[in-house]
This record gives C-alpha cells, structure tokens and sequence, in this order.
C-alpha cells in the first residue's frame, strides 16, 4: 500500500479479514478477543506502523495522554545541561504514548498563570521550598503525583531525590586527601536546597578538619557557566589564591576553569577544581573534571515509573522516599598537591 497514507483500525481490519470492532478489542487486549486473533492483529498493525489516534483514545478513556513536568524556574538556577539531562531520561521511560508539557513555577508566578491541571499525572523537579504552595495544589487534585530532586516535608508523596551533602562531603574529602587545604567555593543559587546542602557539607568538612578560609573565598553563582566565570574571576583578583575551587555544579566549574585560562592559569597545575553532577560535557572538556556524578538516570526511572503505576491505579513497586547515593567521578582536573 502507499507508505504514505495512514493506517486506521479499518485499515487494519481489511487487511485482517475482521469488523473494526474486533481490532479495536484485540489492541486493547479485550477478553471478548481469541489470544490467536489478538496476535495475528498486533502482527499486523506493527507491519503496518499503526499509531493510535490519542485523541480519540483520550475521550474514550478520559485521559489526556499528558504527563506535566515542572521545574522550580527554567530561565534562572537551572543549568540547560540539567535540564536537558532530566527530560531526556524522563523521555527514556516514559510511557507509550505519552508525551510531556514542560513549565516552571517561577513562570506561573511571573505571568499570574495558575496551574493547567489537563494532565494524567505530574513530576516536579523541585529545586525551593518555594515549590511547596504548588506542590500543595497538584496534591489537592488527587491526580498522580511524584516530587524529584528535593526531598520534601511531606510524607505522603512519592520523592526521590540525591543525597547532595553525602555528595559534596566526598568531594571536599578526596580534594583533603590530595593534600588540598586551600579551597575556595563558587555555590550555586541561593535559595536552593542544593545549594544549601552542597554549601553547608563543604563547611561542613572544613571545619571537622579544622580549616578555615577567606570570605573572599567563597563566591555565589547561580549554576550558569558564566556566573562561574565571573564569581572566578573575583577570587583570582583576591590576591591569594587558592590551590583549589569546588564549584557546586560542573557548568559553574567549565565556566570557571574558563576564566583561569583567560588570566594566564594553568588548570589543574596551578589551581584544581572540582564539579557536581557529572554533566554531559564535563567528561570532554579540558582538562576532564573530576566530579559528583547525581544519579539522574535512577531517580528520572523511578519517577516515571512510579508515576505510571499510579495513573494504571496499581501500587508502585519502589519505595515512597529514596534518597539516592551521588558517586564520585575521578578524571583530571584535580592535581595532587604536595
């Protein structure tokens, strides 16, 4: 037949010899359908790259067929190599058709929209415990729910996130036992949880290891490669300089790696840095980054999934709170200082 024209159930009915009703049953997995019928038809319509018209499927089984993802704010905090990272494993695992609608909170609020509840189910990528007032209103709907990256008061909801203290304590750790005791800090965005945990282990470890530091030293961006690029630029004009940067996210890292090259820095010889995230590119860049690696592609999984369950009405089979391990990643960017 002609690869152009589009296969509908009729389409598929002739081929098969049956009513339209029968392949609309067997694709549907109706009882009423013969096993030996319900196959030679799935055979059939993936021969013949049947897609299902959703919007009629939608009003059939009043659903939409659309899971809302939002972040805490996409134009300001939130790095595009996370982004990006995040909705291509959620793209991974999400459903057969199924597609997603992408908006921040920060956006609503900007533009006094209120939330499109026109969805099956939602994932928040929360970053603020400013999300929590619209979490609050997702939850009040009944619809399915799943909070990511933060962890939440609540303990009614389904959240997986990272461990960022455990994290960043390992970084400020292996940066100690590379004989690093002047280390500098270029946080992300205030207000964060992130920030606020990667911020507070760094402290954290200095002071268990009875180190203290410049305030000039500790810097704050906001996750973008060029606020690493500018708060950089502030600690090489502070005189002394450290041997090392721990840069809260790996685009604040590229950016301030960047900005030593630009000053006549040599990196790692003359100053080490250290990552978060284990984004895309910091395994390409010069020199490699040594990095956390934030365990994406498991919390996206578990998210998806659990979320999907709940949509079926069947219990999800993970846990209703997982705080995933972060790992550290060894490449090239921190050199052992004697």
């Amino acid at each position: 037949m002609n690869g152009s024209a589009k296969v509908t159930i009729k389409t598929i009915a002739k081929k098969a010899n049956v009513s339209h009703t029968t392949v609309s049953r067997a694709l549907n997995d109706s009882p009423l359908v013969k096993e030996e019928t319900k196959k030679k038809i799935r055979k059939l319509a993936e021969q013949m790259n049947y897609s299902p018209n959703l919007n009629a499927k939608a009003l059939v089984e009043k659903k939409s067929f659309i899971i809302a993802v939002y972040f805490t704010d996409m134009s300001d905090g939130t790095s595009p190599s996370f982004m990006s990272a995040v909705l291509h494993q959620i793209k991974e695992f999400l459903p057969k058709g199924y597609e997603i609608a992408v908006d921040s909170f920060a956006n609503l609020r900007r533009s006094h929209q209120s939330i499109n509840f026109r969805f099956d189910g939602a994932l928040v990528l929360s970053q603020s415990a400013s999300d929590d007032e619209y979490i609050d209103q997702l939850a009040a709907t009944g619809k399915p729910l799943v909070i990511l990256n933060r962890q939440i008061e609540r303990t009614d909801l389904y959240n997986y996130y990272s461990d960022d203290y455990l994290g960043t304590a390992n970084a400020i750790n292996y940066m100690l036992r590379m004989g690093h005791r002047k280390i500098a800090l270029i946080s992300g965005r205030k207000g964060f949880a992130s920030t606020n945990l990667r911020t507070q282990a760094f402290q954290d470890v200095l002071e268990k290891n009875g180190i203290t530091l410049p305030a000039e030293w500790l810097v704050e961006g906001n996750y973008s490669l060029t606020s690493g690029y500018q708060a950089m630029k502030k600690i090489l004009n502070t005189g002394d300089l450290p041997t090392s940067v721990f840069a809260e996210n790996d685009d604040m890292a590229m950016g301030a790696i960047r900005a030593c090259y630009d000053y006549g820095y040599d990196v790692p010889s003359q100053i080490s840095f250290m990552g978060f995230d284990d984004n895309t590119y910091s395994k390409f860049y010069h020199p490699r980054i040594t990095t956390i690696r934030k365990p994406i592609m498991e919390i996206s999984r578990n998210g998806v999934l659990t979320l999907k369950d709940l949509i079926d009405g069947e219990t999800p089979q993970a846990k209703r709170v997982i705080g995933s391990k972060p790992s550290l990643i060894v490449r090239e960017s921190v050199m052992r200082k004697e």
